[in-house]
């Protein structure tokens, strides 16, 4: 990687190595590196261009070392650059060592290898991934600040990017700095999030309506504002600058100035020495009506309001406050005096001061020593001890009381650009991207992560979710356990509170890691392993019965648990009524896994979403619907009992799931609802609610020849009969080049399409086209240029409706695959091959008798066969007969739902409670959800219908989007989706009425 120096705690780079949730590059493939860093070399203009920040700020993020500054207004470059090239990849951030103790061998210690960090989610700020068109452009993570529900990343481009803490989904871009976002602060009491940035403007956000309050613009000549803190007390907000001052901003009295006062400072304001400004009086183009803002996003909310801007005056400016940059302000406690203002800076020094209203008077300072690279970067504070992350790597820790340096905490990397503390445990994001950790007491512990882009910025959580800002990434740590020694894998971790999610992503990342392939010998001890590891959580979590069933011993399982509802029923459980979950927890094998972009069976988090085998089918779903049936009974809340019945055959077949449940029955009680999440919705962003499924038939044929050998064309061509052409003509006898079936009486049964199926068609159609132009079934009906206005037109979602039907009401034939005997006629074009076979499917739809099509099927495949035979004979003899090896099996039958049942309006009620937006029209709430149905088909949905006749009504629930990928590599599943599926079934469950 090229090397890049730079003077401030603030750096570009390009995205880093995604580690996904619970992932390490360690555990998985190796992937495309990031590529290089914006280099030194690069022109003033160029650089300007690309990163948004204005030309000085621009040259002060590219050099790690600079010269301590001697004048407040100047500035001075270095003729030398540091490499990162030459520093060591970080292991050594401890304590200077003591005779016999091993620093690197410490530092060499990744936390998430041994368990006790992992790797929640890591989110992409390039610009192609927050919703811009245009190609993917470098985007760094330089700030950060949280709310209750937000985590707020300030970028290299002046954008906020708005992260919802629960999901990890993006919920805004905020604009309006036209210079790199440096520094953030919160006012919790008020929910304002202060913005400092290179354009020398503080912005005031509401926290709630992410709408900008109003502009402060610092004082004159200030340069970029590097650091920001606010005062709960005193309700001051205070900057630290480019040009060595520190200043004041009165926030609760801002109005004490009035407007007209504020309009003549602005105008009379005309330098803009370090902004680089080509208009020096278009800052306060707002204020005198001129039209030409300073920033095409800079005078104008979200809704086009003008904001109100304020300005700090000089006589709240303490001017060279530092010798050097103010890259660090830090308010805490000292001696009961919890204004105490701490400032770091670029010219090596930490300074303290005591706020009082308005007035900022020097109570000390502390010099550090970082051995000619003195620059600190950073400032965190715990019970009395100040940590300061310097330029060198190293971490001075200070008594604040009595002033003096007690320890260093040293690194092999530079620049200690971030500092953050949880439950006494220091954590320095360097520049090498990994984090080093300290122990309260000052040990090391190790280190987080090392993805080679520099970590500018650090945040903790409450709960123990520490924050990363850095390149083009901003990554989620779960950190609770750090210095306990206790691995999150172990079961103690289970019994963690859940804080909403993470005790079940912690569950599904433990689960994703069996590769639980059914009809694979060598994995089933690995299903049964699956198995057990729900069986242990279900008990973890309240079921009063939880264990494995069988009576198949070739087969994998099932998993039962059961919750009681939480007034005991009178009746014995056999008779009562119950909730039936069913789901499955066997995958499909990960296929090439040179084509997934982490390991298949490593749960990864990235952008909100969650990769890996069976995160979509079905484990992910069976999860959410476990914890929700937890939740309810946790809380006394259940109103019946709910069984689960969880299987590991469901992709082979669900090889003796009727015999197990038969032999088991008792223990179900008398289903009410069969509940299972086994589909997808049709697009990526309305949800649906599955009610109908095709039916399927299996088969496979073999033409032999009593020759048992291959033989060669040459020698044997004309006199021999050939299987692969006679399994060709039959094939060809199946269907007509249009897709129609050819089997007699196979369109017989179909159930004609009534006038309301199609009325109800053409709403779905519409509502895709408006709301939904980005779906992959919609996407696959547009030109090259992508215009969603295309589906506008009748003919367009004529067609779209037309796809439809073909996948989801009418039957179909298709040919999966033919193929020759011996692996020589494969290869060889030469020969005649002993054996041809081919494995077809048949969907059937109602009114279809899956039997009844499988009989025909099997008879016109035996009487094509004849009649191909008969001709072969008349065109004269042959030295050799044909066999035919016919398997025809039924796998699944149709099903359909009335989606006006109570059991359905339920459900669709549960839906909307969860997804449908206040905003949101009676139109568009009466869509939600969209009622679908599948091409697809799961055997088990109409036989437990059938098997626990006449009450239960089978409900599929999607949570999955169209994108999923279920089967295929890269498969995953919104954690948005995920969470709101867990509420759904809350909701169904806690409001079910028995009928």
């Amino acid at each position: 990687m090229e090397s890049v120096c730079d003077d401030s705690r603030k750096t570009a780079g390009e995205l880093p190595r995604l580690n996904g949730f619970y992932y390490t590059q360690d555990a998985g493939p190796v992937l495309s590196a990031s590529s290089s860093n914006l280099v030194a070399s690069e022109s003033p203009s160029a650089a300007h261009r690309h990163s948004g920040i204005n030309t000085s700020i621009h040259s002060k993020l590219q050099q790690f070392h600079i010269e301590q500054q001697t004048q407040s207004d100047t500035l001075r470059r270095t003729s030398s650059q540091c490499s990162m090239n030459t520093t060591p990849v970080l292991g050594a951030g401890t304590l200077t060592p003591q005779p016999g103790q091993n620093q690197a061998g410490v530092f060499g210690l990744d936390l998430c290898q041994t368990g006790q960090v992992r790797c929640l989610q890591t989110l992409s700020q390039k610009q192609k991934q927050l919703g811009n068109e245009k190609e993917e452009e470098s985007n760094s993570a330089l700030s950060l600040a949280l709310s209750d529900d937000y985590v707020f990343s300030g970028t290299q481009r002046g954008h906020i990017c708005v992260w919802r803490r629960e999901t990890f989904r993006l919920e805004r871009v905020l604009y309006g700095h036209s210079a790199g976002c440096l520094a953030l602060a919160v006012d919790s009491d008020h929910g304002v999030l202060f913005s400092g940035g290179g354009d020398g403007r503080v912005r005031a956000w509401d926290m709630q309506t992410l709408r900008c309050l109003y502009v402060v613009h610092a004082g004159v000549n200030s340069g970029a504002i590097l650091s920001l803190a606010y005062s709960h007390k005193q309700q001051v907000l205070v900057l630290g600058c480019q040009n060595t001052s520190i200043q004041l901003f009165d926030v609760q009295n801002r109005d004490s100035v009035g407007r007209e006062q504020r309009v003549k400072e602005m105008a009379a304001r005309r330098s803009r020495f370090f902004d680089g400004s080509t208009d020096p009086i278009a800052v306060c183009a707002s204020y005198m009506g001129d039209s030409r803002p300073a920033s095409p996003a800079d005078s104008a909310g979200p809704g086009g309001e003008v904001e109100e801007n304020y300005v700090i005056f000089e006589q709240t400016i303490t001017h060279y406050a530092h010798s050097g940059y103010v890259y660090s302000l830090l308010l805490g406690n000292v001696a009961n005096d919890d204004d105490v203002l701490f400032s770091a800076a670029s010219d090596g020094s930490i300074r303290m001061w005591q706020l009082h209203g308005m007035e900022l008077r020097e109570a000390g300072a502390l010099e550090c020593d970082g051995d000619g690279d003195a620059c600190v970067h950073s400032l965190a504070l715990d019970d009395g001890q100040l940590f300061a992350g310097l330029q060198s790597g190293d971490v001075e820790v200070w008594d604040v009381e009595t002033r003096q340096r007690i320890r260093t905490l040293s690194t092999s990397t530079a620049n200690a650009f971030s500092l953050a503390i949880h439950a006494h445990c220091v954590y320095v994001g360097g520049a090498d991207g990994s984090i080093c950790v300290w122990s309260g007491d000052l040990q090391p512990l190790g280190r987080i992560g090392s993805n080679g882009d520099a970590v500018l910025a650090l945040v903790v959580e409450n709960d123990g979710v520490l924050v990363s800002g850095g390149g083009n990434a901003v990554s989620f740590w779960d950190v609770a356990h750090v210095g306990s020694g206790v691995r999150l894998t172990e079961s103690t971790q289970q019994k963690r509170v859940d804080n909403g999610q993470r005790r079940m992503l912690q569950a599904l990342d433990q689960w994703i890691q069996f590769r639980s392939v059914s009809g694979v010998p060598e994995m089933q001890a690995e299903c049964r392993r699956a198995a057990r590891f729900f069986k242990d959580l279900a008990q973890q979590l309240g079921a009063v019965d939880a264990r494995l069933i069988s009576s198949m011993p070739e087969s994998n399982p099932l998993v039962y648990a059961r919750f009681d509802a939480s007034s005991k029923p009178a009746q014995p459980l056999a008779e009562q009524p119950t909730v039936f979950v069913y789901g499955h927890y066997d995958v499909m094998p990960a296929g090439d896994v040179a084509l997934w972009q982490s390991h298949p069976f490593e749960l990864s988090g990235r952008d909100g979403y969650l990769y890996g085998r069976g995160v979509s089918d079905d484990k992910g779903p069976v999860l959410a619907a476990l914890f929700a049936v937890a939740d309810l009974a946790a809380a006394g809340q259940l109103p019946l009992t709910v069984v689960f019945c969880i299987e590991g055959e469901e992709e082979h077949g669900s090889v003796g799931l009727r015999e197990t449940m038969d032999a088991h029955r008792a223990l179900f009680g008398v289903p009410r609802l069969i509940l299972l999440s086994l589909s997808y919705w049709l697009g990526e962003t309305t949800p649906c609610l599955t009610y109908g499924m095709r039916g399927s038939i299996r088969a496979s044929l073999q033409i032999e020849s009593s020759r048992n050998a291959d033989v060669h064309a040459g020698v044997w061509g004309g006199a021999v009969n050939e299987p692969l052409a006679c399994l060709s003509h039959l094939l060809a006898r199946l269907a007509d080049s249009s897709g129609h079936v050819l089997v007699p009486g196979f369109y017989d049964d179909v159930r004609s399409v009534s006038d309301q199926e199609k009325a109800d068609m053409r709403r779905l159609v519409h509502w895709v086209a408006q709301k939904e132009p980005r779906a992959p079934l919609a996407r696959a009906l547009l030109s090259p240029t992508h215009s969603p206005s295309e589906l506008s037109s009748a003919d367009s979602q004529s067609e779209l409706s037309s796809q439809l039907m073909q996948r989801w009401r009418f039957p179909t034939l298709t040919v999966h695959h033919m193929d020759v005997s011996t692996v020589a006629a494969r290869s060889n074009a030469t020969l005649v091959p002993a054996a041809a076979q081919a494995s077809l499917s048949v969907r059937v739809v109602p009114d279809q008798s899956i039997d009844g099509i499988a009989a025909s099927l099997r008879a016109h495949i035996e009487s094509v066969f004849a009649e191909i035979q008969t001709q072969r004979r008349q065109a004269g003899p042959t030295l050799d007969e044909l066999r035919l090896h016919l398997d025809v099996k039924p796998h699944a039958h149709w099903w359909l739902a009335d989606p006006e049942t109570p059991v359905y309006q339920a459900a669709a009620q549960a839906i909307r409670k969860v997804w449908a937006d206040a905003s949101d029209s009676k139109e568009e709430t009466a869509h939600i959800p969209l009622l679908i149905r599948e091409g697809g088909s799961i055997p088990a949905v109409p036989w437990l219908e059938s098997f626990f006749a006449p009450h239960a009504v089978a409900v599929n629930l999607p949570m999955g989007q169209s994108s999923d990928n279920a089967h295929l590599d890269n498969e995953r599943i919104s954690l948005e989706n995920l969470m709101r599926g867990r509420q759904i079934i809350h909701h169904l469950i806690q409001d079910f009425k028995i009928q």
